[in-house]
């Protein structure tokens, strides 16, 4: 009881949990329950009173005595083994009240039983594994409302050891916990028999910590990135072998679900959380937190407009205390989505088929979703703007069914949808689809980037066709088991009721972080980041959250829109429109089909309401009729189709690929004269034979079963005469054994087949060196005439598909259905002595009436079916069927009395592990777009050790070599780009002026020049701009030197020029003329005082 006054941030509806489990993230440690009242701003002491429905007091006692307890063989990786409780029914309904801030609570509450169930489990993980997982469940966790405030207020209470919990009304959080016995330091037991005092304090009483959370990046740009192609585009691989070879592609299921149709889909799912989000959130309230996130995930997955039910369950949550010693996660998205979907897949349990637990107590999951603090990006290990990271349809797929998830608070959710979203097949809205493009439907869930504009509340028409097709390919088998009880039922609070506006900003941005933008709060949610700023990442707020528009005075967000508080769409559940019109026929002869469309729409599902199930799309037989003679064969010509197409650079002619070891409803062509074949689509055109001697057509790629009357679906069959529906009364069997002893080195009659005979079956009673032959009567060999043997295979003869069979451990045979358009001679070449054959046919015989009459008929089971699998599970069936009791040949079902008709058997087979293997997956995106880069792919030897289950090896036990995992990619030059000098200094040296580079167009490994016409003109960079080093001096007056004084002797006058100059010299008219200095002065020359002598006087 040590931490039992430690905060409590209950989570509305959600799992309310012993307050001694965990310490809290949310407000300091302290020593004792008194010191952390002392750290409080203010709290009250209150008695809660337990009382009836009419508030009357029964008694004071808070403690629910002996609380209701569920253990589900719980194993304490410490202590070993944990008996189980014998538990006393709880109560369903109680009743409290209290006091406190002036204020009177009356406390309705229900019991909350179902917050999980028996398969959820939640783990911490330490570097040595698993530390300890708790899966007890205390019925004593309650949920309710205040008396007559149904609506407007929420409680989430413990009564185990005292009242723990929260009282939410529309002002203000409440929270209590039973005080301690302060003075007592020994007992650690709640006084049942006297009225406990209870501390009682609100939120905002608790002060705010001091968190030094990372602000986090609102870049978007890259929001969500598939690390593989969509598989449905993919090509096969070339097969370079004449003899066939068996694809690399591996089914995870034998089973393939009928097509078009509504089915309810469980995804079990596992949600590992790092150790960052540990030390963001806290050990006690993570738990909350990721279940709060998954919850708004399965309501998306839930919502109408994804166009089928889809049930997301959280089986396993597993929170990583500290790394993993096989997972590496760090800012690098897709190497940490590789190692974790390896690290999921090594932890997968394969002990359950998901409706039960395993010894082992590991909940079965089939998606896991992992969610870190981490700053992911694509490509390089450095913070960007990713959020998720996911393979595309790889649900399903052990170790590709796994995304990764960078936490952005309540929002997170639909970046989590969105990576779903993409391993079930989806693109992005606008790539490679109209939707989100101009004209059409707004982008939506799989926008590849959120903007306001983004509607992320709902799914569009493409990403419904995208799961669709998904699902009805068969790929989403492991989601068709429905647990026996659900493994966490989700609450029916909002999400915006228990994390405000305030809270969603500091999951997203920090401690200190709050909404600053209170507009359209349920288009987009704008927070206050940690360098102040108000920014936005274009998400909504979650639902809930408490909203106001010029109408509506007190609100809550609802799928984007302020709606009137308190009010919820009420749900309507979908259902099914009329079917449509028979659609265009797919074949004009030959066995088409037709189909016919209905929608969920009558109504259409709405407020949450489910989506319908059952077959959205039918089929029917149509152009039933044969072709005209001499008509090209239908998948002939789609591989024809093909001839005008490159493929790997090249023109070939094709032909249909025959062959085993291929999907029969996958259109697989041969190159006319090479020794390679590749599928050349995913599936042929609806009504296109499965095989050439079967009934049976392709529609969306399966196989479908087509009865003998040509119809889509029919049980008619052939009886042994090939009359459909007949009884077998109109031929005979002829059948025997050719032992003669003969002469060798020639051909001998065996017998003669007469024209009309069906079912001809001849073999060899044992190996031998001779040789089976097919003549006409006028003496023209079909098969192994002339001394020339042919190689084993189908001839067409006289009207029927002959099959020359020559196994190299068995004896040769020769078969054909008929009816034969001749008389046919079998003969024997024999080149030593004659072991035998067997030969057996039905020859048409008139009759008249019924044979019915003759004999009899009863139900039969056929020998066993081939195995399903070859290896690592599989299944094998034995079909009932109506046969003839005089010669037990097959006829029509309506012979036998149905009610004595007998269930079908069915049995695995070929149980033991395939042989090692390597996996190669998908490359990934070239790091370069040109000058070569690096991309890689993941390689891995693994073995198939059931259906849907494989195991990783050491790469030593795969004996063929590795496959290489890197390689370069885009080798080819980049195009010539502009490469520009440094800047000039800028002139002149003052006053607005112009700086100068040079721009050169160049190769892009900078080692050519060419000419500026080679690089584009419209991106050219500028190569002069304007500068200025400051402003230039003004303007001043210059003067000159002092000219000569204008008197020799005397006063006089003497000039000097002044100008006005700029500082770069040149002449100005701006200098101040009170400031301009005198131009002339005057000046005084000395006298002499001497005569001067002129030389001419006389002397006297």
């Amino acid at each position: 009881m040590e931490i039992l006054w430690k905060t409590l941030t209950w989570t509305l509806g959600l799992v309310v949990m012993a307050a001694s489990e965990f310490q809290s993230a949310n407000r300091p440690l302290h020593d004792s329950q008194e010191e952390f009242l002392s750290y409080l701003q203010h709290y009250q002491l209150t008695v809660p009173m337990r009382v009836d429905e009419n508030g009357e007091l029964p008694s004071y006692t808070v403690k629910h005595h002996r609380p209701g307890r569920r253990r589900r063989g719980a194993v304490d990786p410490i202590m070993g083994p944990v008996p189980a409780l014998d538990p006393d029914p709880p109560e369903s309904r109680l009743f409290y009240k209290l006091s406190a801030y002036g204020k009177n609570f009356h406390l309705n509450l229900t019991l909350n039983p179902h917050l999980v169930s028996k398969h959820f489990t939640v783990e911490y993980w330490g570097k040595e594994g698993l530390e300890w997982r708790h899966n007890v469940v205390d019925n004593c966790h309650y949920v309710g409302f205040l008396w007559n405030q149904h609506s407007t207020t929420r409680v989430a209470l413990s009564n185990c050891k005292g009242l723990h919990g929260v009282i939410t009304t529309e002002e203000e959080q409440y929270l209590i916990e039973p005080l301690k016995n302060i003075s007592s330091t020994t007992s650690s037991e709640w006084n049942l028999e006297e009225a406990q005092q209870h501390v009682i304090y609100k939120m905002s009483a608790i002060p705010s910590p001091q968190e030094h959370s990372q602000e986090f990046s609102c870049g978007i740009s890259d929001l969500i990135k598939s690390s593989a192609p969509c598989q449905f585009n993919t090509p096969s691989p070339v097969h370079s072998s004449p003899v066939p070879q068996n694809d690399s592609e591996r089914s995870t299921s034998t089973h393939r679900q009928r097509r078009s149709v509504s089915s309810e889909r469980f995804v079990e799912t596992l949600v590992v959380a790092d150790k960052m989000m540990v030390g963001y959130h806290g050990r006690k309230d993570i738990e909350h937190y990721i279940l709060s996130v998954m919850n708004i995930v399965a309501k998306l997955y839930r919502d109408a407009s994804l166009g089928n039910v889809v049930n997301i369950i959280v089986t396993r949550l597993i929170v990583l205390t500290e790394d993993q010693p096989n997972l590496e996660i760090n800012h690098h998205a897709d190497k940490s989505l590789d190692s974790f979907c390896k690290w999921q897949k090594s932890i997968l349990s394969h002990h359950s088929d998901g409706n039960s637990i395993p010894e082992n107590g590991m909940a079965h999951h089939d998606n896991a979703v992992l969610i870190t603090r981490y700053d992911i990006c694509t490509y390089k290990n450095k913070p960007c703007g990713t959020l998720g990271l996911a393979s595309v349809a790889g649900m399903c797929e052990p170790e590709r069914s796994c995304s990764i998830n960078e936490d952005i608070g309540l929002s997170s959710a639909f970046t989590i949808a969105h990576e779903i979203g993409h391993n079930f097949g989806m693109n992005h809205d606008g790539i490679g689809n109209s939707c989100g493009t101009k004209g059409h439907e707004t982008a939506k869930l799989m926008a590849a980037h959120i903007t306001a504009n983004t509607n992320p509340f709902s799914w569009s028409a493409c990403s419904k066709d995208y799961i669709t097709s998904f699902l009805d390919s068969g790929r989403g088998t492991c989601l068709d088991n429905e647990p026996l009880k659900r493994d966490f039922l989700y609450p029916t609070v909002a999400p915006g009721q228990v994390y405000d506006a305030d809270e969603q900003c500091r999951f997203q941005y920090g401690a200190s972080s709050r909404q600053c933008k209170y507009g359209e709060v349920c288009r987009e949610l704008w927070c206050l980041s940690k360098s102040n700023r108000c920014v936005t990442n274009s998400i909504p707020a979650a639902e809930g959250t408490l909203c106001q528009t010029g109408s509506i005075e007190k609100g809550w967000c609802y799928q984007g829109e302020c709606v009137a508080f308190g009010t919820w769409p009420q749900s309507e559940d979908g259902g099914w429109g009329p079917w449509s019109l028979w659609g265009e026929c797919s074949r004009t002869c030959g066995g088409g089909v037709s189909s016919s469309m209905r929608h969920c729409d009558s109504p259409a599902p709405s407020g949450g309401g489910k989506y319908c199930l059952g077959e959205r799309k039918r089929y029917r037989s149509c152009n039933t009729d044969a072709c005209p003679a001499g008509s090209r064969d239908f998948r002939e010509k789609q591989c024809a189709d093909f001839d005008s197409m490159p493929f790997r650079g090249k023109y070939y002619n094709w032909k249909p690929y025959t062959g085993g070891g291929v999907k029969p409803c996958a259109l697989n062509c041969l190159a006319e004269g090479y020794n390679f074949y590749t599928e050349r689509s995913p599936a042929v055109i609806d009504g296109t034979r499965c095989q050439a001697d079967s009934l049976n057509i392709c529609i969306n790629g399966e196989c479908k079963h087509v009865g003998c009357d040509n119809i889509l679906g029919s049980d008619a069959k052939e009886d042994r005469c090939r009359v459909c529906g007949g009884d077998g009364s109109t031929c005979e069997a002829t059948e025997g054994l050719f032992n003669e002893t003969l002469p060798r080195g020639g051909y001998m009659e065996v017998v003669q087949i007469p024209k009309g005979s069906v079912h001809i079956e001849i073999k060899e009673v044992a190996m031998s060196k001779n040789y089976i032959a097919l003549k006409s009567e006028e003496d023209d060999y079909y098969i192994n005439g002339a001394w020339t043997i042919d190689w084993p295979r189908k001839f067409d003869i006289a009207g029927t598909a002959f099959h020359y069979k020559r196994p190299t451990d068995e004896p040769e045979s020769l078969e054909a259905l008929g009816a034969t358009t001749e008389n046919l001679f079998v003969m024997v070449l024999l080149q030593e002595q004659n072991m035998g054959i067997r030969y057996k046919f039905n020859v048409p015989i008139q009759r008249t009436g019924s044979g019915d009459n003759e004999v009899g008929f009863s139900w039969h089971h056929l020998p066993w079916s081939e195995c399903s699998a070859t290896c690592a599970g599989g299944s094998q069936k034995q079909e009932v069927v109506c046969k003839r009791l005089d010669d037990n040949s097959v006829v029509q079902n309506s012979y036998c009395d149905p009610d004595s008709k007998p269930p079908e058997n069915q049995r695995d087979c070929n149980t033991e592990p395939c042989p090692p293997e390597w996996f190669i997956g998908e490359w990934s995106e070239c790091g370069k777009t040109c000058d070569g880069g690096i991309r890689t792919r993941t390689v891995l030897c693994i073995r198939r050790i059931g259906p849907a289950e494989e195991e990783t090896l050491e790469d030593t036990h795969c004996l063929t070599h590795r496959p290489i995992e890197r390689e370069s990619c885009n080798n080819q030059s980049c195009p010539p780009k502009w490469v520009t000098l440094d800047w000039s200094e800028c002139t002149p040296k003052c006053g607005p002026g112009y700086k100068h580079r040079i721009a050169l167009c160049k190769s892009s490994d900078l080692t050519k020049t060419f000419p500026p016409a080679h690089c584009p003109s419209h991106n050219k960079p500028p190569v002069r701009i304007r500068c200025s080093l400051g402003r230039c001096p003004p303007p001043r007056w210059i003067p000159g030197e002092w000219g000569q004084c204008s008197a020799q002797c005397g006063l006089g006058q003497q000039m000097r020029t002044v100008q006005c100059l700029s500082y770069t010299g040149q002449p100005s008219n701006e200098c101040a003329e009170s400031l301009r200095p005198t131009t002339m002065q005057q000046c005084e020359s000395k006298c002499d005082a001497t005569p001067i002598s002129n030389g001419d006087v006389n002397n006297i």
